[in-house]
């Protein structure tokens, strides 16, 4: 598991697939070892295949369920942080760029006040 909002994360490191914290927010994604991205309904079923489970997650590969399933997820996954945060993710990535930005100006300015 990788926290997006880590200060230290980095997009940009292999490890991390080149998911940014827009990406990241707006559905689920898992790295595989060999570096290959998986993203929504598919990475549950890896998950659920890791602990043994992977029988529960089958019937969301079936022809006739596998659309209605990912069409489900994808609303969720538009909206769930809404519910869960109280914004979306438009205004949540905003939040985070401005975030990164003061952090760089704290960082540059060397400011033995702003670490009190």
């Amino acid at each position: 598991m990788t926290d997006i909002e880590a200060d230290n994360y980095n997009p940009l490191d292999p490890e991390n697939g080149g998911i940014t914290y827009e990406k990241g927010m707006a559905a689920i994604h898992a790295i595989t070892a060999d570096g290959r991205v998986i993203k929504g309904v598919p990475v549950f079923a890896l998950a659920y295949d890791q602990v043994k489970l992977g029988w529960l997650f089958k019937v969301t590969t079936w022809p006739i369920v596998k659309p209605v399933v990912e069409f489900l997820y994808n609303i969720f996954a538009k909206f769930r942080t809404n519910l869960t945060r109280g914004a979306s993710i438009d205004v949540l990535v905003k939040e985070y760029e401005a975030k990164k930005v003061l952090q760089r100006k704290i960082d540059d300015s060397n400011c033995d006040v702003c670490d009190k």
